[in-house]
């Protein structure tokens, strides 16, 4: 079994049950403390149809809190839940536009990562 994300009927990553899980709960908690919306739409309790505009507002967002601080925990904890949103944009053909060599090694770890469609 498995999470389900899809943009326009097209599956852009299919985690396995807990991966899925965590993940939109920890979307859903930064969104909640950035005040915006995951744009993420439940479809089923493990299948979401992403609302891209929304979704892409949150991850840049996401990016741009990762890189404007300094906190090390605060990166480490953003990160997770970045790196995949990263290939979930690149995926749906938005992909994040790296500014700063920093910023490209995290896009490229994140297309590095195993994540099945």
């Amino acid at each position: 079994m498995s999470y389900v994300f899809d943009v326009d009927d097209e599956t852009v990553w299919s985690p396995a049950l807990q991966i899925g899980d965590l993940y939109v709960r920890f979307l859903q908690e930064i969104a909640d403390m950035l005040k915006l919306p995951t744009g993420l739409v439940e479809i089923a309790s493990d299948m979401y149809e992403i609302d891209l505009d929304s979704y892409e507002t949150l991850v840049k967002a996401i990016f741009e809190m990762n890189f404007s601080s300094g906190h090390p925990v605060l990166r480490g904890l953003l990160e997770a839940v970045l790196a995949p949103s990263v290939v979930v944009l690149d995926r749906a053909g938005r992909p994040l536009t790296a500014t700063s060599q920093e910023q490209m090694d995290l896009v490229t770890r994140a297309q590095a990562l195993s994540m099945p469609r």
